[in-house]
């Protein structure tokens, strides 16, 4: 770890020039929520290193951990209400009004237990802070329980349409929870297992009456309301800015031509860490170009004329696309965010949260 006094000094360093945010006068903006993964474990609290820090490959111990820039809070853990006071006190100060959570159930299976755990921890903090929150459902744990559990399809699909139940009656209701139109959000990152049929039995059965938005490319299935955009990112290939600017204006004008609701996006750029942890191959990269990136994709998602802006994310360190505080980052990304939506802010506010984490 780099002592603190450098680190404020990189804190404190100066940012290039980046396009006209929105005006914030002009319109209601819309709400700007962070992609939070809860999945994270350290040997302090949870007595061992997760795998999303060493993805079977580093030694934290010895300061290696799965992601090409580490966090300034070091390798935390996602249950320690020390560092959940902290991240939810830099999303409000920053002016970001909530989270969306990555979640798999409330199954306790493989790791999806304690990210259920961090899960009601976070939503507890955000609440407290006066924050939103959302979830995004994976339904990939079908083909987990199938492969591990042996189950047959339907027993598989009736664990994933069980997920989807225990968050309608217990947080879709929530006053806290994100709504549009008076109708919950409600996040699926596919559907990439259900197919079009068992969704569709499965969202005629949650009595929230959510808002569904899915992935682009899956977003035009039966029950399905909208697209939520994502990192642009094209396997093995590095994407420019001329490229992702395209593809995201296209389906922000495709998405509204169509009188759709949409989720914009913005992110910071992307490196995952799969092929140096031998996992899987890269799925490409997107150049972070000191800032740019992400004041450039967070302004074209901020002016898309969607109702929310997601920004991917805000600490999957092992695709490297979190905007919370880095060691090589610092809090730039936060002070993008805090320039547009909290223009008279002193963005000391953010390096004071940082200081007063680690007495």
């Amino acid at each position: 770890m780099r002592p603190w006094a450098s680190l404020l000094l990189m804190l404190t360093a100066g940012l290039t020039a980046f396009a006209a945010p929105p005006d914030p006068a002009s319109t209601t903006r819309p709400l700007v929520l962070v992609h939070v993964m809860p999945w994270f474990e350290s040997k302090a609290v949870s007595g061992q290193w997760g795998w999303h820090w060493t993805m079977g490959k580093t030694d934290p111990d010895k300061g290696a951990l799965a992601t090409h820039d580490q966090p300034t809070f070091g390798a935390y853990d996602s249950s320690d209400p020390a560092i959940l006071a902290t991240q939810v006190a830099l999303m409000k100060a920053a002016g970001i009004d909530g989270a969306i959570i990555d979640w798999n159930g409330p199954e306790g299976f493989a790791d999806y237990e304690m990210i259920h755990r961090n899960t009601v921890l976070l939503i507890a903090e955000l609440k407290k802070s006066g924050l939103k929150f959302a979830v995004c459902v994976e339904d990939n744990p079908g083909h987990r329980f199938m492969k591990e559990r042996k189950l047959g399809r339907a027993q598989a699909t009736a664990k994933v349409a069980a997920a989807f139940a225990w968050a309608d009656a217990r947080w879709l209701t929530d006053p806290d929870y994100v709504r549009l139109d008076g109708r919950p959000v409600l996040m699926i990152f596919g559907p990439q297992y259900l197919d079009e049929a068992e969704w569709k039995t499965i969202r005629s059965d949650l009595k929230s009456n959510p808002l569904t938005f899915a992935l682009p490319h899956l977003s035009h299935r039966p029950a399905i309301d909208g697209a939520f955009a994502w990192v642009p990112v094209s396997e093995g290939k590095a994407v420019g800015s001329a490229g992702w600017t395209a593809e995201l204006a296209t389906l922000y004008a495709t998405e509204k031509q169509a009188n759709r609701a949409f989720v914009a996006v913005a992110f910071p750029g992307y490196r995952d860490f799969y092929a140096q942890a031998g996992v899987g191959k890269s799925y490409g990269s997107i150049d972070y170009r000191n800032g740019q990136t992400f004041a450039e994709s967070f302004d074209q998602a901020m002016n898309s004329g969607a109702p929310i802006v997601q920004v991917a994310t805000w600490n999957d360190y092992g695709e490297g696309t979190g905007i919370e505080p880095t060691l090589n980052r610092g809090t730039r990304d936060l002070e993008v965010i805090m320039r547009r939506l909290r223009p008279d802010a002193d963005p000391a506010e953010l390096r004071k949260i940082i200081d007063s984490s680690k007495r």
